[in-house]
């Protein structure tokens, strides 16, 4: 359940002590104290102004903060509830905080600005800040992508059906497969007399054995729709996790993806305080959280339409603003849309393509098959060594 809702009369986020502070000053009513109900009025307001961060339901119900009855410490965050009823009709299914979601549970998609927890996420939080006091972008704006997303993720999706074992035995077929596999050997006999050759390479004879029976597979992986495979461990999970269910295609997002990636990279590469976080090599790549820059450049191309050349033009107008941060102005959530994006990417080529569609994952292991062969061999050749 979101700790933060977007109000559509203030234009603006607000957590529950935000919002109370805000509807005391504009009523010239106190905010209630602890144990107190809150005005009907407020709720009213509360029920049709405010709106699910990520699926932009209204019908929003405020639970307050729980303090502990002995030393008033709190032991439960404030948040906001979209509960399903005859006025309301809670989250959409797509959404995010849909189902059982705790109570300050933050999706992985969604980034807190206000909240940094390291150097780089704190420079991206200042440059936000900056970014909208100098009017470049509002908090508007980031509701607005955020919605532009949403409506991407419900319009296009496809049914995840990819075996959660395939990823596994790939990700193992890859590390011993004969890389360097020649077909003019295919139709080699290893006879009794080859097998006990002196130094004999009977690994290398299994990983081309084990090439020759799955070539198919092994032409499918150096297939550019699944050569860049992202971490085939985080695909078995997701497969696993989401079987059956119907899920965001991200494929529809790639240009915008590409963009962000780069803008992002020049961003690291060019701006002093992350700078030092890097790694000049791989800028990007080497940033332990990067999800907080993702979400930046995302927003500043959302805001040039896509258009790189602006995006950067916005960047280089807010990094060099002699700006005082306001840091007040951060308290926002911002999106990254492209949380796991290889990963879901990878999953869609891998589940689609011809080749590995109709293949069945093998009850024997790669490790175990290959060495069945090589003990078989042996035992053919004599020499169990």
């Amino acid at each position: 359940m979101p700790l933060t809702v977007y109000s559509i009369a203030r234009k603006m986020e607000l957590d529950v002590e935000q919002l109370l502070t805000q509807l005391a000053l504009e009523t010239g009513s106190p905010a209630p104290v602890k144990g107190e109900a809150l005005p009907q009025v407020w709720k009213s307001h509360i029920s049709t102004d405010l709106e699910c961060p990520s699926c932009f339901s209204t019908g929003a119900e405020m639970v307050r903060a729980g303090r502990s009855k002995t030393d008033g410490h709190v032991v439960r965050q404030a948040y906001f509830r979209f509960s399903q009823g005859s006025d309301s009709p809670g989250h959409h299914p797509f959404c995010d905080f849909s189902g059982n979601a705790p109570a300050g549970f933050i999706p992985e998609n969604l980034v807190q600005f206000s909240t940094p927890k390291d150097g780089v996420s704190k420079a991206v939080r200042d440059l936000v800040c900056k970014g909208i006091g100098l009017g470049v972008f509002g908090q508007w704006d980031i509701r607005a992508m955020r919605e532009w997303f949403f409506t991407q993720k419900v319009d296009s999706r496809f049914t995840v059906t990819l075996d959660p074992r395939l990823p596994a035995w790939l990700e193992s077929f890859q590390r011993n497969r004969a890389w360097h596999y020649s077909e003019g050997l295919e139709g080699l006999t290893l006879t009794e007399e080859v097998l006990r050759v002196p130094g004999f390479n009977f690994q290398g004879a299994a990983s081309r054995e084990l090439t020759r029976r799955y070539r198919a597979v092994a032409q499918a992986l150096s297939d550019r729709r699944t050569f860049v495979i992202a971490d085939l461990g985080r695909i078995g999970k997701l497969a696993d996790d989401y079987q059956g269910q119907p899920v965001f295609d991200p494929s529809v997002l790639r240009p915008q993806y590409e963009r962000t990636l780069a803008l992002a990279a020049f961003i690291c590469s060019n701006h002093d305080p992350l700078i030092r976080s890097i790694k000049t090599y791989a800028p990007l790549a080497s940033l332990k959280n990067p999800k907080y820059l993702m979400a930046f450049a995302a927003l500043l191309l959302f805001i040039s339409d896509w258009d790189l050349d602006a995006a950067v033009g916005r960047f280089a107008q807010i990094a060099t603003s002699k700006e005082q941060v306001v840091e007040s102005l951060g308290n926002v959530m911002g999106l990254n849309p492209f949380h796991d994006f290889s990963a879901w990417a990878g999953l869609k080529a891998l589940q689609e393509h011809p080749q590995l569609r109709a293949f069945g994952v093998p009850s024997v292991g790669v490790k175990e098959e290959m060495e069945a062969w090589i003990a078989a061999s042996k035992k053919t050749a004599g020499c169990w060594r």
